[in-house]
């Protein structure tokens, strides 16, 4: 899904905003409860929920004007980027989904449990054509509990707050939108869910593809990588769309890439026999992967040599004529 096809997909929601309802779900701490419960939340509530995440939904998409759509798998960090979550879904985030298919989810039973046991809201905006399902983690600075002492204004003086209350703000880290999940804060999953563990699984599939490559001569060194998430992700990166691996560039023309591109030469080493490279420092490691990613590039019209991270084909679609 394209940034402009998301937009499109929000812009039915702005345009029926009277008709659509909200609901909200609470997802419980506790372990041995995963499955989520229903909020009761006056219709005064409701109606403030539903403005206040419409609103942040228009200014985290709709008014972005370059904002990215990126697959999970193949990510990089530029800005103004959300993340089509495209690999294995951990069993805390089907969540999401069973909200949408399950009228019958039981009420939370706010007697039993303290806000202080949600760890996460969903919240549910739409009719009985399509919904949008937002997950937002509840952190322990937005609950005020009855240990505190909280007063409040009523008219011309101050009241006492007898029992708890929960700030809710407008951001949240994942959107279900059209039957696909979309992550906002690479952050807050990468420390959540299990992600790690899933990561780590789709990076090793990348690290396997390199050693078949037999280019690197200590390639022991890429496993020890994967306890870093962020090297992880980047892994995952190489083994969904590595562009140098997919061209099939020989282990010969990559060796003489690394000693002539002003960026790397020098900084990546390589065997006495110089038909493979050795990765010995932590520079030569990341190089190392951004090579593989193709993101070591010349200019054809002024030939000055980049490091990008963010490349968007050039290539004619197919059928597509070029220009004459």
């Amino acid at each position: 899904m394209t940034a402009e096809e998301l937009k499109a997909e929000l812009q039915a929601f702005y345009n029926k905003y009277d008709q659509i309802n909200v609901s909200v779900y609470a997802i419980l701490k506790d372990q041995n409860d995963m499955g989520p419960k229903k909020v009761d939340i006056s219709a005064d509530a409701l109606a403030g929920i539903k403005g206040l995440f419409i609103d942040s939904l228009r200014k985290q998409i709709s008014e972005k004007d370059n904002l990215s759509v990126l697959n999970l798998s193949t990510s990089d960090e530029r800005l103004d980027a959300i993340y089509l979550y495209d690999i294995d879904l951990p069993e805390e985030l089907l969540a999401i989904e069973g909200v949408t298919r399950n009228d019958g989810v039981a009420l939370l039973d706010l007697e039993s449990h303290d806000l202080s046991d949600i760890k996460a809201l969903l919240i549910e905006i739409g009719d009985n054509e399509r919904q949008i399902v937002l997950y937002k983690t509840i952190a322990p600075i937005n609950i005020f509990g009855r240990a505190s002492f909280f007063l409040k204004k009523d008219r011309t003086r101050m009241e006492k707050i007898d029992d708890e209350f929960l700030r809710v703000s407008a951001g949240f880290q994942l959107a279900r939108i059209a039957g696909n999940l979309f992550v906002f804060e690479l952050e807050a999953i990468e420390k959540s869910f299990g992600f790690h563990e899933i990561i780590v699984r789709e990076a090793a599939l990348g690290i396997s593809a390199i050693e078949r490559m037999e280019l690197v001569e200590n390639p022991d060194v890429l496993h020890e990588l994967l306890a870093e998430v962020k090297y992880a992700r980047r892994f995952t990166k190489v083994a969904k769309a590595s562009p140098v691996m997919r061209a099939g560039v020989s282990n010969e023309n990559i060796i003489s890439f690394c000693k002539n591109f002003p960026r790397l030469a020098g900084k990546i080493r390589f065997n006495p026999a110089g038909d493979k490279i050795l990765l010995d420092t932590k520079v030569s490691k990341d190089l190392f992967i951004k090579l593989l990613m193709d993101d070591f590039l010349t200019s054809e019209l002024t030939k000055y040599h980049y490091d990008s991270v963010a490349k968007d084909l050039a290539e004619p679609e197919e059928g597509e004529a070029l220009a004459a």
